[in-house]
């Protein structure tokens, strides 16, 4: 037999880590399998009374964060969904004499029929897919429910392409106001004159990233350390997190500023020291914030932004201050430089999403965007001016009489960085052999008319085809 060895590994145990919802005192996985029983027995043979049984005064807990019961808002999409799931099994005439028959089968012939039939966007269909993996452990069933690779090639069978029921993590453009051409400083200053307070909300969002439930909650006082601040109240799943000063001294100084007003203001204004509504539920505190924000016609259809924008401009001035460029989603740096500073990067992308209360990098992504989806953004701009030039009626056939050889887009329009609508795009031509440059006038004359406020013309010189340059094809 052989002997353990003197330093005592020979004896240790493999130790696996347990998941959050393994250590959970109630509502954990298997939790709900009596319950289920129960309304099996109570309602044979009709699915759907079980499942209306069974969801009856359900004590529904959260898998993540801290041990709590899910919002309401939540209990009742999850009721909601699981009710649908029997209704559309019944209408896939895969029918079920008991709820805890749900399981693999299941759960891909309805991704497919969300997906294909209804038309169900990408997001809609994993919430519906997480609903079912949730009944399903709660009732003793954990791994039921394929994930990942694994239910994208069941899916690939029934033909619902992976693009069908994965969510784009990336933003499409910055969504900050800032890029929407809105000022926010100019628009705090002008909601502080009749309503303070939503004023020094607006900036804890924009300086320090926070939700706005986390800006109502918040107690300066309290959250105020020497290199940051420490975000405890009102975080998605009760998560703390600690936001730190910026590096730029003036970016600092602001934030130390803000800070400074909002301990005054909370100090004066409500007895716990908070920067929300005194004697008011969390619900009727978010009411009327969000009164204030229509009052002033802060929102997407008035404004072109949302509330939100704010945490999303603090995440792409947080990236700027650690790596000193925009993000990817302002589009106005070229994706070599990205690629050539990946360590740099990657290390803002995990800087920025921990300040804004996630745990993944690339979380990030979704307020920041991708060198890879910058590409494809850009790509796209590129390829939008090109057809603006060549399919305006008129123009190819006036630039060639007037003696235009050939045309490239140059400058940031042949990079593909996002412009505002107001900036003209920089159109670099060459003429035919004898032409003289005062023809340039005539060209001028031709993009205005076609064109107005488009385009700025300016002549090849050298000869030479531009380094920068993107050419568009005129004939």
């Amino acid at each position: 037999m052989a002997k353990a060895s003197g330093n005592g590994r020979g004896k240790r145990r493999a130790h696996r880590l347990k998941s959050r919802a393994e250590t959970l005192t109630r509502g954990g996985p298997g939790s709900e399998k009596p319950r289920s029983l129960d309304a099996i027995k109570a309602h044979p043979n009709d699915p759907l009374r079980q499942m209306v049984f069974f969801l009856h005064d359900l004590d529904l807990q959260s898998f993540i964060g801290r041990k709590r019961v899910v919002a309401e808002k939540t209990r009742t999409a999850f009721g909601s969904t699981l009710k649908n799931v029997v209704n559309d099994l019944k209408k896939l005439n895969m029918h079920i004499q008991r709820i805890d028959e749900i399981g693999w089968r299941h759960a891909v012939a309805l991704a497919a029929y969300w997906a294909n039939e209804l038309g169900h966007s990408s997001s809609t269909i994993q919430n519906k897919l997480t609903v079912i993996r949730k009944f399903c452990e709660l009732i003793g069933k954990k791994g039921a429910i394929p994930k990942r690779e694994k239910l994208y090639q069941a899916l690939e069978a029934k033909g619902v392409e992976k693009s069908a029921v994965t969510r784009a993590q990336v933003t499409h453009g910055s969504k900050s106001w800032k890029a929407a051409g809105v000022d926010a400083h100019a628009i705090i200053e002008v909601v502080a004159v009749e309503n303070p307070q939503e004023a020094l909300l607006f900036e804890l969002e924009l300086h320090f990233g926070l939700r706005v439930k986390e800006a109502l909650s918040f107690r300066p006082r309290e959250a105020e350390r020497r290199e940051g601040i420490a975000i405890k109240l009102g975080t998605k799943g009760g998560l703390g997190r600690f936001v730190p000063f910026m590096k730029d001294p003036v970016k600092q100084a602001k934030q130390r500023d803000v800070l400074e007003r909002a301990r005054a203001w909370a100090d004066e204004h409500n007895n716990k020291g908070e920067m929300g509504y005194p004697r008011l539920t969390m619900e009727e505190a978010r009411t009327k914030y969000y009164h204030v924000l229509r009052k002033y016609g802060i929102n997407k259809k008035a404004m072109g932004v949302a509330s939100h924008g704010l945490r999303h401009q603090f995440a792409a001035d947080m990236f700027e201050d650690i790596t000193g460029h925009r993000p990817p989603a302002e589009g106005e740096q070229s994706p070599a430089w990205f690629k050539q500073n990946r360590e740099l990067v990657n290390h803002a992308y995990k800087n920025v999403s921990e300040a804004l209360g996630h745990w993944r990098k690339d979380i990030s992504t979704a307020y920041l965007s991708s060198v890879s989806m910058m590409s494809k953004l850009q790509q796209q701009r590129i390829e939008k001016l090109i057809e603006m030039v060549q399919n305006t009626p008129g123009i190819a056939p006036g630039l060639l009489e007037l003696g235009v050889k050939r045309a490239w887009l140059t400058g940031r329009a042949a990079l593909g960085i996002e412009m505002p609508h107001n900036e003209r795009f920089v159109l670099t031509v060459g003429l035919e052999e004898g032409v003289k440059w005062d023809v340039l006038h005539g060209v001028h004359a031709l993009l205005q008319k076609l064109l107005p406020g488009r385009v700025m013309v300016t002549p090849l010189l050298g000869g030479v085809q531009p380094d920068d340059g993107v050419e568009v094809f005129l004939c």
